[in-house]
């Protein structure tokens, strides 16, 4: 046991060694005949898998494999970590190489493995490392079979925080599809922004997030009291400040989130490009980039809403009314971009109109925005 455990903080000092420099380590050339066997009996059509020798060099790569990872890496016949170092943290790492030299866990491990480049959204995996020995009991390699939980990652985090959007518009039921517009006119924008490589940490991943969590806007009304949300007419000067806290409820209710953009977006989106918004008067680019997207979608969508307290206005009016205010309410280079893609914030409108209008007793919403819009 004790050489074991030498053995093994050795293969990590080596990663380590290799973390710092661009040279692989070569594999090695000889397989023990049990290597050999494993490497002809997983020869699977439909399982991502790789076969790995004593010394954790890829010796095995299945088609499928290939294919999972296509996007993301060229996997060769090289030290494992020398492929797949950037999906796991140093500390992640040297867990792995413990777990795989110590007998009181089975000589195994599975976890998870986090898989991204610039131009596509992150791949999750689990990853289970399973040993074969050779004839004398001796470790010969690992059985690496990877599970593709993207989905499952996503649909279970997402299913989660889609009740909770459903319970604040049973709170706020007078927005009809907005919620959805807003998602759409946000994903939209930014991926023109992607496009045009405007901001660099606009990726797949940032245009898929905003899809979703621009929608939680204004999740944060749930803990609005109802006679605030409900009453007809304008609100009081208290009533509004109350009415304000939503931005600080929502960052409360979303902070079990692990993206950050969903706080983000949730405090900053009532925020002014001239810091004159709330909760916090941020101005410039202190504001999320996120946030600030988020307002360019918000706003256009509630002028074209129908109110009792407003007409419904024209995309046109709506546009020259968001011109109006670049630099004050909204970033200036945002609204260039608005402006380039505007036609398709309206293709959104018609298509996802609401088919009922709002109910008569709706509260008067216009300190939402700017007083000029």
């Amino acid at each position: 046991m004790p050489e074991q455990q030498n053995e093994s903080e050795d293969d990590i000092a080596t990663l380590e060694a290799a973390d710092e420099s661009d040279t692989p380590v070569s594999a090695p050339r000889t397989l023990s005949p049990r290597a050999k066997q494993m490497i002809g009996l997983t020869d699977s059509p439909t399982i991502p898998i790789l076969i790995v020798d004593a010394d954790l060099c890829i010796q095995h790569i299945t088609q499928a494999a290939r294919l999972l990872f296509s996007e993301y890496y060229q996997i060769e016949k090289k030290p494992f970590f020398n492929v797949f170092q950037q999906s796991l943290s140093l500390d992640e790492i040297r867990s792995l190489v413990r777990a795989l030299h110590s007998a009181d866990q089975g000589f195994g491990w599975s976890g998870n493995l986090r898989h991204k480049t610039r131009s596509t959204a992150t791949l999750h995996t689990t990853a289970n490392f399973v040993p074969f020995f050779n004839e004398d009991r001796s470790l010969a390699g690992h059985l690496v079979y990877f599970v593709d939980t993207t989905d499952v990652y996503k649909g279970n985090l997402r299913n989660t925080f889609n009740g909770i959007l459903e319970a604040a518009k049973l709170k706020d039921n007078d927005t009809g599809l907005h919620n959805e517009r807003v998602s759409y006119y946000c994903r939209k924008m930014c991926e023109y922004l992607y496009d045009i490589h405007k901001y660099p940490q606009i990726d797949p991943d940032f245009i898929d997030s905003i899809g979703f969590l621009a929608a939680m806007h204004d999740v944060g009304k749930i803990g609005t009291p109802d006679y605030i949300l409900q009453k007809p007419g304008k609100l009081t000067d208290l009533e509004w400040e109350i009415m304000r806290e939503h931005t600080i409820n929502g960052t409360f209710i979303l902070s079990s989130y692990p993206d950050p953009m969903a706080k983000e977006i949730a405090l900053s989106h009532h925020e002014w490009w001239n810091g004159s918004g709330y909760p916090f008067k941020l101005e410039g680019t202190m504001i999320p980039l996120a946030a600030r997207i988020v307002t360019i979608a918000d706003v256009y969508d509630a002028l074209r809403m129908k109110r009792t307290y407003k007409s419904e206005f024209t995309h046109e009016e709506t546009v020259q009314r968001i011109l109006a205010n670049k630099g004050t309410q909204f970033d200036p280079a945002l609204i260039e971009v608005f402006t380039a893609i505007s036609d398709n914030f309206n293709d959104i409108w018609n298509l996802l109109k609401d088919s009922e209008p709002p109910r008569p007793d709706t509260r008067d919403r216009s300190k939402e925005f700017s007083e000029s819009l």
